[in-house]
């Protein structure tokens, strides 16, 4: 009889021995794993006396360092042992504020194998939402790199007393004391004193947590994602569509606080036995990214639109890429820009479709015909359907919800829950998990997006809730009332824009909208900050007195088509002196 190991290896194995995509899909079936810690049981496997290549890790001065299978293993298995000594128990939830480096891959796989839960957090997070992730987290353990020390400290200190240790990663910390009832700063060099060699105290079981994202949602406050211990099985489909085979170099360009990087730069090139690269920036430079592409012979890439934006600006005949597969997902593509870089780059880019609570579920497969406005066809394990408000089949060419079958088979990269059981009783229904998002299909069975059934948006490939930026907005003494809408910079990249009726002792001015950029750059996340903000009397709104944002997009991109501004519209650039913009982005 197969180890669930071996079944894990032998789905994989079927998808790479497919020989098209309809065999791959007739065929494919999820493992029937019961007992699985990714780590211990798969990557050790794989990594045991293996001198390949798993990681390459560059700086922004292009300084390298490169870790072999057999090494990262060790390493995990220290900072495993290193947990368990701190007082890690099986389900205890860890809080990674890091950027990304070796010792955030050392890390993520050192809580996979000591039965932690690893919940990231973005780096740009202020003070108050890493409180409010702590004591919604249920958060025991905290991780941070140097840089982001400061906002741990700055949080609530009720917050920082739920915890049972602060782990730095870094030098040293001059003064790791904290309060008398807080956990001292524990320094993770001291993970490198530990034993090699791990054991598990404990049996992993499959619908055990491992993974929780926090995404935003329809209301205020971001929702927790709870994926088990099947969620690296069901990586497979990501890394059947990104086409992954053993020994590649793969890059994704995304960030480690976010579910595409546990996606893309972690589960689904290590499923493959491929090589990662990953480039840490303080910010993002387009030109240098090529380079280490080039100089690393990357033959699988995975960015989203943003991304291709900022190359097809760039002058790609400096560069030999050595490029196989190129894929996209989180965005919607702009034909020009792709055939361009398709020219250019000579590589066919790939779009694909999935949600922090998927796995790759739809996607432009190797070999098969690609249809402009289509981002493909369902993927292997995953059956995807176009349903009504009734949960009937809303037919060919007919605007529905996409849903996902959860019965008789649940597809393996499905989460388990939310954290909200009002919330799961929302997206759950009967067989099916709903996604939120709206499209049709066609004959052929090829899926097109339309949007969001909510208002939720993607800017520079984050998640972004209207309500949770409006929540924020809203506790400025002016703003009477707040509506944010998707816009486009003056890069063509989108961003949020505030729209806002003021108190009535305030006047829609400059100097009023300075202080709110202000308030704004003060207390928000960067990505969730709006770049633009118009002043109006009123909002459009329903019978029912709910804002009718529909209207506001529709008046925003009449503005912009006609290269206009609104009357009272002020842009953050307006106030670059004041706001000092440009110290602020060296």
């Amino acid at each position: 009889m197969k180890s669930d190991v071996d079944k894990f290896i032998a789905a994989r194995d079927l998808l790479w021995n497919s020989k098209n995509y309809k065999e791959a899909y007739e065929n494919f079936e999820w493992p029937d794993v019961s007992k699985f810690n990714w780590g211990l049981d798969y990557f050790d496997k794989i990594a045991k006396d293996n001198d390949n290549l798993c990681l390459i890790c560059v700086d922004g001065e292009g300084v390298e360092r490169k870790v072999t299978y057999e090494e990262m293993r060790r390493k995990s298995n220290q900072v495993a042992n290193f947990l368990r000594d701190l007082g890690l128990q099986k389900g205890d939830n860890v809080f990674v504020v890091m950027d990304t480096s070796v010792e955030t891959f050392e890390v993520m796989l050192g809580i996979i194998k000591a039965g932690g839960v690893f919940i990231p957090g973005a780096i740009t997070l202020p003070p108050k939402d890493i409180a409010d992730r702590i004591e919604r987290g249920n958060i025991k353990f905290l991780l941070a790199h140097n840089a982001y020390v400061g906002n741990v400290t700055k949080t609530r200190m009720e917050a920082l007393r739920k915890l049972k240790a602060l782990i730095n990663v870094g030098k040293v910390l001059d003064n790791p004391h904290m309060e008398d009832d807080i956990p001292d700063w524990v320094s993770y060099k001291n993970a490198y004193n530990h034993r090699d060699v791990y054991s598990s105290p404990f049996i992993t079981y499959t619908n055990d947590p491992m993974f929780k994202f926090f995404t935003s949602g329809t209301t205020a406050q971001p929702k927790l994602v709870i994926h088990n211990h099947i969620y690296p099985v069901g990586h497979l489909t990501t890394m059947y569509w990104i086409n992954m085979r053993k020994g590649d170099v793969h890059y994704n360009i995304s960030s480690p606080g976010w579910a595409k990087f546990a996606w893309s730069s972690f589960f689904a090139p290590w499923n493959a036995e491929a090589t990662i690269l990953t480039i840490r920036y303080k910010q993002f430079d387009p030109k240098f990214v090529l380079e280490m592409i080039e100089k690393y012979k990357v033959n699988t890439l995975c960015a989203p639109f943003s991304v291709l934006k900022l190359f097809a600006i760039q002058d790609l005949s400096k560069y030999k890429f050595s490029l196989k597969e190129f894929v996209s997902a989180g965005e919607p593509l702009v034909p020009e820009v792709v055939k361009k870089l398709e020219k250019e780059m000579n590589v066919k880019i790939r779009e694909g479709y999935g949600q922090t609570e998927t796995t790759a579920l739809i996607g432009d497969f190797v070999g098969e015909a690609k249809k402009e406005g289509s981002f493909g066809r369902c993927a292997p394990g995953y059956r995807v359907g176009i349903l009504d408000e009734h949960l009937d089949n809303a037919g060919e060419k007919t605007d529905g919800q996409f849903c996902v079958k959860t019965y008789p088979v649940r597809p393996a990269g499905l989460l388990a829950s939310y954290d909200d059981d009002t919330v799961n009783k929302g997206i759950f229904k009967g067989t099916w998990y709903l996604t939120g998002d709206s499209g049709y299909y066609d004959k052929d069975g090829y899926f097109y997006f339309v949007g969001r059934t909510d208002d939720v948006f993607k800017s520079l490939d984050y998640r972004i809730s209207p309500f949770e930026v409006e929540s924020e907005i809203s506790e400025h003494p002016a703003v009477m009332e707040v509506a944010v809408v998707p816009t486009e910079d003056d890069r063509g990249r989108i961003v949020p824009k505030a729209f806002i009726v003021l108190k009535p002792d305030y006047v829609p001015e400059g100097e009023t909208a300075l202080d709110i950029f202000r308030f704004i750059r003060d207390n928000m996340a960067p990505y969730k900050r709006p770049r633009s903000i118009e002043f109006m009397e009123a909002f459009p709104k329903t019978i029912s007195a709910k804002v009718m944002r529909r209207s506001l997009r529709a008046y925003d991109e009449e503005l912009r088509k006609d290269e206009k501004r609104g009357e009272f519209e002020f842009k953050e650039m307006d106030f670059e002196k004041e706001l000092n913009l440009r110290a602020r982005r060296n």
